[in-house]
């Protein structure tokens, strides 16, 4: 394979592009063309010599595009993100599309890596792999993980969120930046701003609002919206403080109040009623069958 390919570079040099994805969508046509991560330097040669300063440009890139930066796959639209780093890494370094499909592989980990290496070329082992070229290696990684439903999904997300209880601006701004990167940034910075100012809360909203001009920055935006609602939050905690100084004085004053005096109320027998027979004497002062006994000693 590496001496087919490079006849094939010897006698045609010039770049084969894949077929395009065709999206449903219009506004993932950009996001969804392998062009759109193409290279500055498009020179697709490569051969066995270069291999051996591509330890020492993976060292290069690294400072870009971050250490520890790998990227396995997850999530799957994960991708956007990952490879526009790697585009702006590469072009700050020069990197070459020839050197780039053995680069790429670099900077993946995991069962992602190893599928990269089976579906590359081999130049040692002359072995032709699925892809032949960095734009192919591209196409290839789109197709597998850039799903449009999941990109409509996650765009629904994005213009549905909203500062939750307990988070502030700024990491309101974070999290909104984070769902843009996984709508493989469709969303302009106008978009961006747009859903910024509606999604903060309300108190600070109107002055935010007032406050953002058109050309102003976002992290300035940002800033500015993170004053107001750190002045808010502190209004807040102080009433809050002074509604339970109240509660708590509330409590104190019923405590120190005197014990009422607490009364015993007798049952009262109701005087009788003029012609009103009074009751018998009770069954004590009964004989023995029942009849009134007689205690006149005159009798």
């Amino acid at each position: 394979m590496a001496r087919a390919l490079g006849r094939e570079l010897e006698g045609d040099p010039h770049r084969r592009l894949p077929e395009k994805i065709t999206p449903a969508d219009d506004r993932h046509a950009v996001i969804l063309d392998c062009a759109s991560y193409a290279l500055a330097n498009t020179d697709v040669r490569y051969v066995g010599t270069m291999a051996h300063g591509l330890g020492r440009l993976r060292k290069d890139v690294s400072s870009t595009f971050g250490r520890d930066a790998e990227w396995d796959g997850t999530p799957a639209l994960g991708f956007f993100e990952f490879l526009n780093r790697f585009v702006k890494a590469g072009n700050d370094k020069d990197v070459s599309e020839g050197r780039a499909l053995y680069l790429l592989p670099e900077f993946t980990k995991g069962d992602l890596k190893r599928e990269l290496y089976t579906i590359m070329p081999s130049l040692q082992a002359g072995r032709s792999g699925v892809v032949s070229s960095y734009m192919e290696s591209v196409n290839w990684l789109l197709r597998k993980y850039a799903d449009e439903q999941s990109l409509r999904d996650q765009d629904t997300l994005f213009h549905g969120a909203s500062q939750e209880d307990g988070e502030t601006e700024n990491d309101f701004y974070a999290r909104l930046r984070g769902l843009r990167r996984l709508c493989g940034y469709i969303d302009t910075e106008g978009q961006m701003k747009s859903r910024y100012m509606q999604g903060i809360g309300c108190e600070i909203r109107a002055d935010v609002r007032e406050h953002n001009t058109g050309n102003m920055p976002m992290d300035f935006l940002v800033q500015y919206a993170q004053r107001i609602g750190d002045v808010c939050r502190r209004r807040h905690e102080e009433q809050q403080a002074e509604e339970a100084r109240r509660a708590e004085a509330r409590r104190e004053r019923r405590a120190a109040r005197p014990t009422p005096r607490k009364y015993v109320t007798a049952a009262v027998t109701a005087p009788t009623k003029v012609g009103e027979v009074p009751a018998g004497p009770s069954p004590r002062g009964k004989g023995r069958f029942g009849q009134p006994r007689n205690y006149n000693c005159l009798a």
